[in-house]
């Protein structure tokens, strides 16, 4: 008697808890936004937040490239995303690391190891959700001049720790 009729229904799904829905934070949000919010859950598997990306190769597809960083700045503003590893050139090799992101509203995990990148977080791994969307606002908001700048400084700051940089 407890089993569910839909038996086809067992897939991935790309959630937004009622919570976040129902919030006045959540209403204000552009269209776009929301649909780069339901692009980010879709990446989110309940143990990589803090490492969802927001690049062209990924989210192409369903946003051009200028709505993608606009829809991304309003969402990192009003809190709904953080940046837990920020994107640059990368050491010598002169390739572009992108910025790890995680969705607020989900606990912030251990930043997995992609092709032996060393990366500097800002958000350790926690069971309590950020939950900045709550106020509409991004404590941790930056411009991408500030951005940027954090990128060269979490270099640096790899480089101490890492000899064989």
């Amino acid at each position: 008697m407890g089993r569910s009729k839909h038996k086809g229904n067992s897939g991935r799904f790309s959630g937004i808890p009622y919570r976040v829905i129902d919030s006045d934070a959540y209403k204000s949000l552009g269209g776009n936004a929301v649909k780069l919010l339901t692009l980010l859950g879709r990446q989110y598997n309940s143990h990589n937040n803090g490492n969802l990306l927001i690049t062209q190769s990924k989210i192409g597809d369903w946003i051009t490239k200028n709505t993608m960083y606009s829809a991304k700045e309003e969402l990192h503003k009003k809190g709904f995303i953080v940046i837990n590893a920020f994107g640059g050139k990368s050491f010598g090799e002169g390739r572009k690391l992108p910025s790890l992101y995680g969705l607020t509203y989900y606990p912030m995990h251990e930043l997995t190891d992609v092709n032996n990148e060393i990366r500097y977080t800002h958000y350790r791994p926690s069971p309590i959700p950020l939950d900045y969307w709550k106020n509409g606002d991004n404590p941790d908001f930056r411009s991408r001049e500030e951005i940027k700048s954090q990128f060269k400084k979490d270099v640096k700051k790899i480089k101490k720790t890492n000899h064989h940089y």
